[in-house]
């Protein structure tokens, strides 16, 4: 279940944050705009000779980015692997149809000149429109940035709040991540028992996740009295 308090909390800290960048998005849609629908046709035509040749292409499906997002792993694909070639489909669907998981792509290729010639400043304004749409992995880079005041201001109160929040839509990169910054002396005490049930329940795939997991627990057994760990650990506790 979606706490209530995450895209309320996400909306009031960041609503100005769009506004910072209104002055670029804008301008770049303007220059853009026709350059964007002629990528959409070319695409479109593309696919239609593939079909013509009975073989298929696939764009990435919102799924699969997801994925690769989740697993880190998108850079490899979209420039190892795939040599670039559905930049112009990605840009599309992050500004025009405005989908998070492309945003965050679209973001991270513009920030780090992926495919494209860097433009950090608009990468950040992609980057907070996903934040803007609750996106975890956009939480969770936003959140890096902010505690190490890289690109954005340096906001150790930010920086928590959105690791929180992705933590709580149930991601288990920023479950980790969270628990982490409080077992480094970040956020409150009265955080601990929520993260550490967070953590105690996540499934974790990869024996890194694994390992630092069972890391991280210990480590917050020992900030906590043992009621309050037991609690934690109690099914009932637990929400997604």
């Amino acid at each position: 279940m979606r706490k209530p308090w995450i895209a309320a909390v996400v909306a009031l800290m960041l609503g100005c944050s769009s506004c910072a960048f209104a002055s670029v998005s804008s301008t770049y849609d303007r220059v853009t705009d026709a350059q964007a629908l002629v990528a959409r046709k070319a695409i479109e035509s593309t696919l239609e000779k593939y079909k013509d040749d009975n073989t298929s292409v696939n764009v990435y499906t919102v799924d699969e980015l997801n994925t690769y997002i989740e697993t880190g792993v998108y850079v490899q694909v979209i420039r190892d692997r795939d040599k670039c070639q559905f930049t112009p489909d990605i840009e599309d669907r992050a500004r025009i149809v405005g989908m998070p998981a492309f945003e965050f792509t679209w973001a991270e290729m513009l920030i780090n000149g992926i495919c494209v010639q860097q433009d950090v400043e608009l990468g950040i304004d992609y980057l907070q429109r996903a934040v803007n749409h609750a996106y975890a992995p956009a939480m969770i880079r936003s959140a890096q940035y902010y505690e190490r005041g890289y690109l954005l201001p340096q906001d150790k109160n930010k920086a928590i709040t959105l690791m929180r929040a992705a933590a709580a839509l149930g991601s288990r990169t920023a479950r980790l991540q969270w628990a982490d910054m409080l077992v480094r002396g970040l956020g409150a005490p009265s955080y601990y028992e929520e993260a550490y049930s967070w953590l105690y329940h996540s499934i974790f795939f990869s024996e890194y996740e694994r390992a630092k997991s069972e890391f991280l627990q210990g480590e917050m057994r020992k900030m906590m009295p043992a009621n309050i760990v037991a609690r934690a650990m109690a099914d009932g506790y637990y929400d997604m």
